[in-house]
């Protein structure tokens, strides 16, 4: 009989933390915890603004870049081996930078790649 690959943690035997065999409640704790942050993020924006005007692709534009950048902080921190609270606070926190977070991972790409690629922008 087969069963799931398992590795040693501190003295106990945990399934593999493999995205594939994660249960629905896990992908909706992590999908949920970046919509949310995207959510929140998108309702400061508008209370900020003056005057405030909806726009309801900038709400779902920011809510599934919130939701892609929250799971991916999510899987990250799950192979790490974090406990999931702590994988489903950074997942709402980073989901609340969004593209912001986005944006600074490809800054810091792009000066560790820019001696490989040459020092032009162009």
């Amino acid at each position: 009989m087969l069963s799931a690959p398992t590795r040693s943690h501190k003295g106990m035997t945990v399934p593999d933390k493999d995205p594939s065999a994660w249960t629905i409640a896990t992908w909706l704790l992590a999908l949920g915890m970046g919509f949310s942050g995207g959510v929140v993020h998108w309702w400061a924006r508008m209370k900020s603004r003056k005057p405030r005007v909806f726009s309801l692709m900038e709400l779902v534009g920011e809510v599934f870049t919130s939701g892609f950048v929250g799971v991916c902080v999510f899987m990250a921190l799950n192979e790490w081996d974090q406990p999931a609270g702590l994988c489903a606070a950074a997942s709402g926190i980073s989901g609340h930078m969004g593209a912001r977070l986005l944006f600074v991972l490809e800054r810091a790409a792009e000066s560790k790649l820019k001696p490989y690629l040459g020092g032009d922008d162009a």
